[in-house]
């Protein structure tokens, strides 16, 4: 970074210094097994050769070559991290060189030149929203150098900006500026170590069990031999917790660090905006991926995501009325802290990144002025970008199984079903989102339209403005928290402290918080009634004007029908999910018998309403030939279930089948009623503003 490198933070150092003792910590305890297990191999060994030498048999020459075996199984269990490696799996990704992407390389050159590191080995492109520096790890990359990759995915390059790409790039590099950052990857390494003891041992265990098929000489000592490696994996583990979590909260710091080296490089906006997005991004690029997963069963794909990618960002944006600049939604902090309200701040001391909002926070106080106005879209650096991302798209289709050759869709085609698609599971602008969460005001009889309030000079526009819209996401936020303090109030999350609107608590705090915030709750619910209230009868009084009183009583009564039908219908879904839960794991055969007779007894109400739906045209509209064939199969068969031991795989896949499309047809039916009586109550606003227009004009 020319003349001034970022300097390291002072929490940065204290991380070090830690996860410098936890190492330490680490190799007295290896050693300390490993002269364990050198002694007791050479014990093993003169113990066999004795045995041997004095009682000469065949069975004590087993015997010998059994405890020699013994003593070698041990000290080869704590050495053969040595011979491993991590590989990185390649063959996803799509290497470009200098040749072909000069623009690009000459970018990377000039940042990796501003941060003072070294170029990468090789470059990548990947499918996805993400950029990272790699290498292929082993125990001897702690000594001998290693030189980095670097990946940049194409769903990244289609969503951020030239200055964009520069800061997050920045960002990875600054990982490995300066001598003091390598303490992390010793850190990383040592953990690297532990983790292949502990967890990696499948070509260990293929080892024991050739020696153990060899002879049951040996087999006898090769059990002796796992008991012996498991007391040192517990020992371990406790090792691992100690090491791990320090590496976890070095980790964090050197993200820090690195944020810092690109607010030095591009300035810190640059990268706030990345991360602000990103989220949005990647969320665009899965809308595209599961399209197309639902296509597989036609055989049908795209040569080309990205294109479409980049439509479903900014339709989203412009739905969100997010502001769009350079081609590129561009999203507040704003906007982004309206949808997470939450005042709950818990260190997770696993994560190896701080919270967005922490790093935001950080880089603000850094405050390094933007050093480009590149607001082009990243993927310009590249030749040829048509091409490239085709041969991206190509990669992420080679592991997909299609029964016959795959065509490739039009992008017009996947722009027109996705709108279909919005348009059917969004509800009228006149609300704002004010019912994507909620359910309308149903606390009420067929007396309420007899008693009609008066007539109330309130209007859409007030009802459903920002305040009110703020109380819905505090409410959820505030749901949220409770849950996760109750879990951390009854040990299921375990915690030393956590942060609550700036203030810090420990676990013994959560029942006076929990108490306060079910009072916050209990208010902000009581608002939101009163609302309804407000909201139901500002439309009663519209329809009453307009002289279709008993059209609106109507239509409110046939989604009242439906929306408590689903809240019972949930509920046996629901009983009957969490009573098949045994099914998904291993159970003795005894319980199985038993939850199975408590399955039959659940059933009987599941299905008589799968009857229901059979009959009842309310459902007609999602009931298509796939989910009608499966209702019937289902519930004119008595199924068993389990039998001899086994259970009965065709049977159960009956029962899972309709009861996932149980789930898709009452939650699809209830939000489609949801949506036919909010479309209708936003007409009757509409005829009013269309009235208020008319007899302006006239009037004027």
């Amino acid at each position: 970074m020319k003349n001034n490198a970022v300097r390291i933070s002072g929490n940065f150092k204290k991380m070090a210094v830690k996860s410098v003792f936890a190492i330490i910590f680490f190799i007295f305890t290896y050693l300390l097994l490993i002269i364990t297990a050198i002694g007791l191999s050479v014990l093993c060994a003169y113990a066999g050769i004795k045995l041997i030498i004095f009682y000469p048999s065949i069975p004590t020459f087993m015997l010998g070559i059994g405890i020699g075996i013994f003593g070698f199984l041990v000290l080869v269990f704590l050495l053969k991290f040595m011979f491993s490696g991590s590989k990185i799996d390649r063959s996803y990704l799509l290497e470009v060189t200098a040749d072909q992407q000069p623009e690009l390389f000459k970018f990377i050159k000039e940042i990796v030149d501003e941060v003072k590191t070294d170029f990468p080995k090789k470059i990548y492109v990947s499918s996805e929203v993400n950029a990272s520096v790699f290498y292929d790890s082993s125990f001897w990359s702690m000594f001998f150098p290693v030189k980095k990759s670097l990946q940049i995915g194409m769903g990244l390059l289609n969503s951020i900006s030239v200055i964009e790409l520069k800061a997050i790039l920045a960002h990875e590099f600054g990982h490995f500026s300066q001598r003091s950052m390598k303490v992390g990857s010793y850190v990383y390494n040592v953990n690297m170590v532990i983790y292949n003891i502990l967890y990696d041992n499948d070509s260990y265990n293929a080892l024991m069990q050739s020696v153990a098929n060899v002879s049951s000489y040996f087999s006898a000592f090769v059990a002796i031999a796992l008991r012996i490696i498991a007391l040192i994996q517990v020992l371990l583990k406790k090792v691992y917790v100690v090491v791990n979590l320090n590496y976890m909260a070095l980790s964090r710091e050197m993200e820090f660090h690195a944020d810092a080296v690109s607010a030095h490089v591009a300035g810190s906006q640059p990268l706030i905006n990345s991360l602000l997005r990103l989220e949005l991004a990647d969320h665009s690029l899965n809308i595209v991926y599961n399209y197309y997963n639902s296509k597989i069963e036609n055989a049908e794909k795209t040569a080309n995501f990205y294109p479409q990618q980049y439509f479903v960002m900014t339709h989203i944006a412009k739905a969100q009325k997010l502001p769009i600049e350079s081609g590129l939604p561009i999203i507040s902090i704003e906007s982004n802290k309206r949808f997470n309200k939450s005042m709950l701040i818990l260190k997770d001391q696993w994560s190896s990144h701080p919270a967005t909002e922490d790093r935001i926070s950080e880089l603000l106080i850094l405050n390094k002025p933007t050093t480009s106005v590149r607001n082009e879209l990243s993927s310009s650096l590249l030749i040829d970008i048509e091409a490239l991302q085709e041969k991206v798209t190509e990669l992420k289709f080679q592991g997909v199984d299609y029964e016959k050759p795959p065509v490739n869709l039009e992008g017009q085609r996947f722009q027109e079903d996705y709108e279909k698609e919005y348009c059917a599971s969004s509800l009228p602008e006149l609300y704002k989102g004010y019912y994507d969460r909620k359910e309308l005001y149903n606390d009420f009889d067929d007396h309420t339209f007899d008693n009609m309030p008066l007539s109330t000079q309130a209007s859409a526009e007030e009802l459903f403005d920002k305040e009110t819209l703020d109380t819905i996401f505090t409410l959820q936020a505030i749901e949220g928290d409770l849950e996760i303090l109750q879990n951390i109030q009854s040990g299921l999350i375990a915690i030393k402290t956590f942060d609550y609107d700036g203030i810090k608590y420990s676990p013994i705090d959560t029942d006076a918080l929990i108490t306060y915030l079910n009072g916050e709750a209990a208010a902000l619910k009581e608002s939101i009634r009163m609302r309804d209230i407000e909201i139901f009868n500002y439309f009663l009084n519209l329809a009453n004007t307009q002289g279709i009183l008993e059209t609106f009583k109507e239509k409110y009564h046939n989604y009242l029908v439906i929306k408590k039908r689903a809240t019972e219908q949930q509920q046996i879904y629901a009983d009957l999910l969490m009573a098949t839960d045994f099914m998904r794991t291993s159970t003795p055969f005894d319980e199985i018998k038993t939850n199975i007779v408590e399955v039959r007894k659940i059933e009987v109400p599941f299905k008589k309403e799968i009857q229901f739906l059979l009959d009842n045209p309310a459902y007609v509209e999602e009931l298509g030939a796939e989910q009608r064939e499966s209702f019937i199969n289902y519930i004119s068969e008595d199924l068993k279930y389990f039998g001899n031991n086994v259970y009965y795989q065709k049977e159960l896949d009956l029962l899972f089948i309709a009861m996932a499309h149980f789930f898709y047809v009452i939650n699809n039916t209830n939000f489609r009623h949801k949506k036919l009586i909010l479309s209708y109550l936003a007409s009757l606003d509409n005829s009013k503003m269309n009235a208020l227009t008319s007899s302006q004009i006239e009037s004027d």
